[in-house]
């Protein structure tokens, strides 16, 4: 039986599949996968088996990810970080009894 030639779907109005969201954003598909379960990158939601992205959101992220807010703690912070401390060294008997006195 031959098969049948199969059309992929086009995406929704105003949406993208994941390969093209891909392609707008930069990242891998399988960074974009990651990202969806982390709650991190452009929001999306499945249609069927796929996974769509609104074009909108894909825009907004791309633009957020150039333009990335002030961090609100680093503003406030403006003292340096204290340096490190070593912690002492314990004196060891032998050293306290060649110590000279006087």
């Amino acid at each position: 039986m031959p098969r049948s030639s199969h059309k992929p779907q086009d995406a929704p109005p105003g949406c993208v599949w994941i390969a093209e969201a891909s392609r707008l954003t930069g990242l891998s598909v399988k960074t974009l996968y990651n990202y969806r379960h982390q709650d991190k990158g452009p929001k999306s939601f499945p249609i069927g088996r796929k996974i769509a992205y609104d074009i909108d959101d894909v825009n907004a992220w791309v633009a957020a990810q150039r333009n990335p807010a002030p961090d609100a703690t680093a503003e406030r912070d403006s003292r340096p970080p204290e340096p490190r401390k070593l912690p002492r060294r314990p004196r060891l008997h032998s050293e306290s009894a060649l110590a000279p006195t006087g």
